[in-house]
């Protein structure tokens, strides 16, 4: 037999994102493009390098892996695809690893020749618009495909609950009939088994549905998997629990019903979903399923089946007041935002947002609180662990609070904050809102560090700007994430701001928060590409130390979410659309 041989590489100019170029770019093109030969299991490109070039596969085939390095979730691209265009449109570093499987053949296009084909030519332009909308489709899509095994810890007497968490369900999924409840007079053993024998032919996108005593979930544990799911049903009589080791099994949330769901929370709890008896009584009688009418439902439904919606809010001092006219924009919309992260400034919006649900009462609590250098500023006399006592803003934090703890706000709510001994990330989802506000923004040197337990918490940015990760902890199908620090947006306007800060009173109060603001600007932008949608701001022409421009800033995030709104509806669309019947 002859050997098979490999099909000749793709001409430059037949590849179609190059096909409608002008004359004057294609001869550009050819004279400036090279062609670079790699052999199977070579790195392309790894996360965290600046991305160059965009490449374009002339022979061979390549894998674009998230940088999780989950395989199944990766994106596979042949001859005549390319890769590289978002972090050359973006200028953050690359987000995924691009690897070779085979012996492959790309052309480079550098990045200047990339911006002018960009910024000249419309049909490119419109080409790597179609290429990232259909990067979109996929990255939302695939999630969708996973089976999930969800275990639900139910009070003995509970039918009803059990009847809508299931039709819940089986509007977003297929539901197996034979495994929709119980353990009964049956046992664990055989419910194991049951589920076992499911896991074994399940079909794409399926939910295997158990309802058992919560008691009896510790002994499934071997029998769960990675993705699966547990929710806990709390009625106020005996809120269930898990033992410490049995949490590693899936990702585990509670459901608050009866009397528990009107109890405020405690101070060790974590977020609960709310569910009131009326949400169930039209669960049991509407006809056609709709998750207005049923929200809580819906929400736990979309939380088993990875369909829910998170938003990370990045770090930026000033600057993150424009992620209220984010939010502003998409509660306009009617994006559902299920749960949120943030970091320094981004945590407290989050929180702020997370208190009423509304963007609108969040714009008013940060106007009333941080609107201006005066609400904050109280400079300490003889400085010792910062410049500012923070006597304002502990005041104003525990004030709009009002001793609410983490688990009372309106849905979850990540913030992070770095630990000053050690230096790593410490994520708050529990204890009161008021800690939350002060430690993920306590900038060093500026705001006092806040005590909690062992720890002594500073500004969150100092080790993860832009946490799109905490949203995994919800289960998102769609992670927007929102960076108001542009790594390439910095200019003479910022120079002359510093000059005239260095040479004022509280000059010494902006160069360290500058400092801050520094740290990590390029790998923010990287933690950022993880989310699906990433929206930016154009803030760098204002100071982030100007927390009298609230409303400038506000603005920015306003008009950068409009651009973006389009792709944002089309995704939340694909993600909350229910199953075809």
């Amino acid at each position: 037999m002859c050997p098979k041989r490999e099909m000749p590489p793709i001409p430059l100019m037949e590849i179609p994102l190059f096909a409608g170029l002008s004359d004057a770019a294609k001869a550009e093109l050819r004279s400036t493009c090279t062609l670079r030969e790699y052999s199977a299991g070579d790195v392309i490109l790894k996360p965290g390098e600046l991305g160059a070039f965009l490449f374009a596969i002339a022979m061979g085939t390549v894998s674009v892996r998230p940088a999780s390095g989950q395989r199944e979730f990766a994106i596979v691209l042949g001859p005549g695809e390319v890769f590289g265009e978002m972090s050359l449109l973006s200028g953050a570093p690359v987000s995924a690893a691009v690897v070779a499987e085979r012996e492959t053949q790309v052309y480079l296009v550098a990045g200047d020749i990339f911006d002018r084909l960009f910024a000249d030519e419309p049909a490119f332009r419109k080409g790597i618009a179609d290429l990232l909308a259909e990067r979109l489709r996929l990255r939302t899509s695939r999630r969708d495909g996973v089976p999930t095994c969800v275990l639900i810890g139910l009070p003995s007497s509970a039918n009803a609950l059990r009847r809508a968490l299931v039709r819940a369900v089986d509007h977003y999924a297929p539901v197996v009939e034979t495994s929709r409840f119980g353990v009964g007079a049956r046992g664990a053993d055989a419910l194991a088994s049951e589920i076992d024998s499911w896991r074994a032919s399940a079909h794409v996108g399926e939910v295997c549905v158990a309802a058992l005593p919560a008691r009896s979930i510790g002994e499934l544990q071997a029998h769960m998997r990675p993705g699966d799911a547990v929710l806990l049903v709390d009625d106020g009589t005996s809120p269930p629990d898990l033992a410490s080791g049995d949490r590693s099994i899936s990702d585990v949330a509670t459901v608050r019903v009866g009397i528990a769901a009107h109890r405020p929370a405690k101070a060790n709890e974590v977020w609960p979903y709310r569910l009131a008896d009326a949400e169930l009584t039209v669960a049991e009688n509407v006809s056609e399923w709709s998750r207005h009418a049923t929200p809580v439902l819906d929400a736990i439904a979309r939380w088993i089946t990875r369909r829910t919606i998170g938003i990370a809010l990045g770090a930026g001092a000033a600057r993150g007041f424009a992620h209220l006219g984010v939010l502003g924009v998409l509660d306009a919309a009617g994006v559902p935002i299920d749960c949120l992260s943030g970091s320094s400034i981004g945590g407290i919006v989050a929180l702020l947002y997370a208190m009423s649900g509304s963007a609108e009462v969040a714009y008013d609590l940060a106007r009333l609180t941080l609107g201006s250098s005066e609400l904050i500023r109280d400079v300490s006399i003889i400085p010792r662990s910062a410049v500012f006592r923070g006597d304002k803003v502990r005041r104003s934090a525990e004030r709009i609070s009002a001793g609410k703890h983490l688990p009372d706000l309106t849905r979850p709510t990540l913030t992070v904050a770095a630990d000053l001994i050690t230096g790593e990330r410490v994520v708050l989802d529990r204890g009161l809102v008021a800690s939350a506000l002060l430690a993920t923004a306590a900038i060093p040197g500026i705001f006092p560090p806040v005590k909690a337990g062992e720890h002594w918490l500073v500004d969150g940015a100092l080790v993860n700007r832009v946490p799109v990760d905490l949203l995994d902890r919800w289960r998102c199908g769609l992670k927007l994430a929102v960076n108001v620090t542009d790594v390439k947006a910095e200019g003479t306007e910022l120079h002359a701001e510093l000059r005239r800060a260095m040479n004022s009173r509280f000059g010494l109060a902006r160069v360290i928060a500058r400092s801050w603001e520094l740290l990590g600007l390029a790998h923010g932008a990287a933690e950022a590409q993880a989310a699906d949608i990433v929206v930016t701001p154009r803030t760098h022409l204002l100071s982030g130390h100007d927390f009298g421009a609230l409303g400038a800033f506000v603005a920015a995030g306003r008009a950068a979410t409009e651009q973006e709104l389009p792709s944002i509806l089309e995704a939340v669309n694909r993600v909350v659309r229910p199953r075809p019947r």
